[in-house]
């Protein structure tokens, strides 16, 4: 389960350095965790849609207790998103990385994902297809040791997870045409594990 904060006093040894790239709550210092969460989001002209989903994000990830950062990949906006994430990539855990032209889509999530530097590399589409509300839900099936936690629509329009464990991940990555699931587009978490495999595949 996410890491929450324990009643009892922390102890003179609890503290441990953080990665300095990391958003860390009071609680995630003291309690020295070193699983650390990233989370990658691709756009193109959607400043005003991030004006308003990275205050939710902050908020978020950091109830969820692990150190973050939050990447923003952009494929060429033309609405002012640059000038947005030059105040935002001030602040501790965020990042501003712009592409050359107009990137696409596609693009922009592999450049996100290999500038990730979290142990949990989370995948958003900007778009909102799947509420962020789902990211806790997904931590957790990442606890239980889930390598790749993804949305879906179900039949009746709602979003539901779906994931990869260790069996099923070994399966896929010896096939010699594995690719993620089109979904993982959308809302999707990957363990490093996956993401170092994925980087070495090319």
């Amino acid at each position: 389960m996410p890491v929450r904060p324990d009643p009892r006093p922390p102890t003179a040894a609890a503290p441990r350095d953080q990665p300095s790239w990391a958003h860390a709550s009071g609680w995630a210092q003291l309690s020295g965790s070193r699983q650390t969460v990233s989370c990658v989001l691709p756009c193109r002209d959607k400043a005003r849609t991030l004006s308003m989903l990275l205050p939710i994000l902050s908020d978020t990830l950091t109830e969820c207790g692990y150190p973050w950062e939050v990447i923003v990949v952009d494929c060429g906006s033309g609405d002012g998103t640059d000038t947005l994430m030059s105040a935002w990539g001030e602040l501790p855990g965020f990042r501003y990385v712009p592409l050359d032209g107009a990137a696409r889509l596609e693009s922009a999530f592999e450049a996100g994902i290999l500038a990730a530097r979290g142990d949990a590399v989370i995948l958003l589409d900007p778009a909102l297809p799947h509420s962020p509300e789902l990211i806790p839900a997904m931590l957790l099936q990442w606890e239980s040791d889930a390598r790749l936690v993804y949305a879906t629509t179900d039949a009746h329009g709602a979003s539901q997870l779906r994931w990869w464990d260790e069996t099923r991940t070994a399966h896929e990555i010896e096939r010699p045409d594995m690719h993620l699931p089109p979904e993982c587009m959308a809302l999707s978490l990957l363990d490093r594990r996956l993401v170092d495999w994925l980087a070495q595949a090319g």
